[in-house]
């Protein structure tokens, strides 16, 4: 009588054992890593590599809570409430002058070296403003003063033969961005996709100007980082992570425009995919460029965000 493999190996007693060994690991759930995101397009990565089994194959499992903002976010990764966050750059090079450990484990999709860019200078049809110089006195809507939006205003005020000092800053959430230009609470604004396409499309506004690529010619919108305690104590987990995310990134920047990409983003953020299409989405880089993090520091010196230096270099993870 022929005797089955499964018998045999009962015999011997494996069948036990690898059972036993199936049953602790279909118990024992994969370590989690907690992800705080701001819900754009930017963050596709993440969610490829979590849709794609990406981040499983690592062994790891992930959660995204939604957060306003990178820098509402920053208090919450040290007070920890999860382990890595998506913040923009402006907010991670203030942080780390003030003493705070962070370590920055992927860069975010650098702004374009020349437009079109994912947001723009906009004013109401035939305000006719064109430079710096014609904004003084009048009111530029940003998301947040001294942030990435504050910068880069003021960078193309005084680029364009303006004085920034005698412009008026006004926080305005981002959503509300084109409404506020529209019932004229402030005189320009600087509108990020997906409102800026939206407001490229509506006749009661144009393009004043493309300030990012003006102002931040492929430097770092945004970082990916941690803590430096989660950084020193989970570290085989972040790598995990940050092979997974990578991965991701691949599927993104090999995907961008078509079928699959739109869904996946159109799922995240709410947002239709006929606008989606619309949208102008640069390619995640796979390493981290120092040298763009230190102009950084220095255009952030030169407006005042920062006082001294950061040491870009020993605030980078090792993966």
């Amino acid at each position: 009588m022929a005797i089955s493999r499964r018998a045999a190996l009962a015999a011997l007693g494996f069948v036990p054992a690898l059972l036993r060994a199936a049953d602790a690991m279909a118990a024992d759930p994969l370590p989690l890593v907690r992800v705080s995101i701001v819900p754009i397009f930017a963050v596709a990565p993440h969610f490829a590599a979590d849709k794609l089994g990406y981040f499983a194959a690592e062994g790891i499992a992930v959660t995204a809570q939604p957060v306003q903002s990178g820098t509402i976010g920053i208090p919450g990764l040290i007070g920890g409430s999860f382990d890595v966050l998506y913040s923009n750059s402006i907010s991670v090079m203030t942080a780390l002058e003030r003493g705070i450990d962070l370590r920055i484990i992927a860069s975010g999709t650098p702004i374009p070296e020349k437009p079109p860019d994912p947001g723009a200078l906009m004013q109401r049809k035939g305000a006719g403003l064109h430079s710096g110089k014609d904004l003084e006195g009048k009111i530029i809507g940003i998301n947040a003063r001294f942030d990435i939006q504050w910068l880069v205003a003021q960078g193309w005020v005084k680029q364009t033969g303006g004085d920034p000092g005698k412009v008026i800053y006004r926080e305005v959430p981002l959503p509300s961005m084109l409404d506020a230009l529209a019932a004229g609470q402030v005189d320009a604004a600087l509108v990020l996709d997906p409102f800026m396409t939206v407001g490229l499309g509506d006749p009661r506004f144009e393009r004043l100007d493309w300030a990012l690529s003006t102002v931040m010619p492929g430097l770092p919108s945004s970082l990916w980082v941690v803590s430096g305690k989660v950084a020193d104590a989970k570290t085989d987990l972040i790598r995990a992570y940050v092979r997974g995310f990578l991965k991701g990134a691949e599927w993104v920047d090999a995907h961008l425009g078509d079928a699959a990409y739109l869904q996946l983003v159109a799922g995240f953020t709410r947002t239709d995919e006929k606008l989606l299409a619309r949208m102008t989405v640069g390619k995640q880089p796979a390493q981290i460029d120092a040298a763009a993090l230190k102009r950084l520091v220095v255009l952030m010196k030169e407006y005042d965000l920062l006082k001294t230096d950061v040491d870009v270099d020993a605030k980078i993870f090792r993966s």
